[in-house]
């Protein structure tokens, strides 16, 4: 007689493997950045399972890479609504809604603000350990104006929380929170204690694929690593492969632009001398902004280096 317990999972078998594949398959074109295709295999998928929790938070994923924030909303609620204390799905819907709400800049967008904050603490509440939670509560509080709720002082207490689970993500989210509240120095001490604790992330404990040391951290942690070693003038390798990080998983999530990204990634390359390199990435970032002041102000500065 056939164990029962065998018999289930000979009979669900072929569908966690469909669920398998098509999880790859999306990662396979998230690498490359090919989200329409992604959108197009996913919708076919759906028409044929239209209630996969697994599709659905696919095709919310790739809406969102594809800064179509609307669709991604509804994809997200919808799973909100099937499990409303999924953390992953408080973090996603509030994700994409703040997007949408900073797009909109209307009186709709404004009472998005609130369902955002809600979300991201619901979030933070079920997990108190989650970084990506906690990172996005310090950059919502930093960006939001005081009248619709921001506050430096609300930024910095997640910022704290996240200095008790990791001590390099405290140090930079501080700095952060400092910078845009143009207190230099306490910034700049932050980046210099978040360079120093490097060693505590646990990308550099271990030999780890390219792919997952990308998936380890919010992508923000990147860049400010590599600001922070223009700002100290150390460390120059190291912060040349964090903007390298940010640059490749750079999408319509992430709050600094691909230009900024070379900007940084040229000063990086003018401090270790290499003036022909910091040249070409400068280049690149004012073909993506020609008026892009700091830029400008940069290639002349290069330009007095050269031979």
């Amino acid at each position: 007689m056939i164990d029962m317990k065998k018999l289930l999972l000979i009979l669900l078998c072929p569908f966690f493997l469909i669920s398998q594949n098509y999880t790859q398959e999306f990662d396979s074109l998230v690498e490359v950045k090919n989200y329409d295709l992604a959108v197009k295999i996913l919708e076919h998928y759906l028409s044929k399972t239209p209630e996969d929790v697994v599709l659905i938070e696919l095709m919310g994923d790739a809406y969102g890479f594809q800064s179509q924030w609307s669709k991604a909303v509804v994809a997200y609620k919808s799973l909100l609504d099937l499990d409303p204390n999924s953390v992953t799905y408080h973090y996603k819907y509030a994700g994409v809604l703040g997007k949408l709400a900073k797009e909109e800049r209307k009186l709709s967008g404004i009472g998005q603000i609130s369902k955002v904050k809600t979300s991201f603490l619901t979030a933070a509440k079920l997990d108190p350990t989650h970084i990506n939670v906690r990172w996005a509560l310090v950059e919502l509080y930093t960006q939001l104006p005081s009248f619709l709720g921001g506050s430096y002082k609300k930024a910095l207490i997640y910022a704290d929380q996240l200095k008790q689970l990791s001590k390099p993500n405290g140090y930079f989210a501080k700095a952060y929170v400092f910078e845009n509240s143009s207190r230099e120095d306490l910034a700049k001490i932050n980046y210099k204690n978040g360079l120093y604790s490097l060693n505590e992330l646990e990308c550099f404990q271990s030999v780890l694929s390219h792919s997952t040391h990308l998936s380890m951290h919010v992508n923000s942690l990147h860049f400010l690593i590599a600001k922070a070693c223009v700002l100290h003038n150390t460390q120059l390798t190291i912060g040349q492969q964090h903007i390298h990080y940010y640059m490749e998983a750079i999408s319509s999530k992430d709050s600094k632009s691909l230009e900024e990204a070379y900007l940084i990634q040229s000063q990086l390359f003018k401090l270790q001398n290499n003036v022909s390199e910091a040249l070409s990435a400068i280049e690149q970032a004012l073909l993506l902004k020609p008026d892009f002041k700091a830029a400008l102000k940069e290639r002349q500065l290069i330009l007095l280096l050269k031979p």
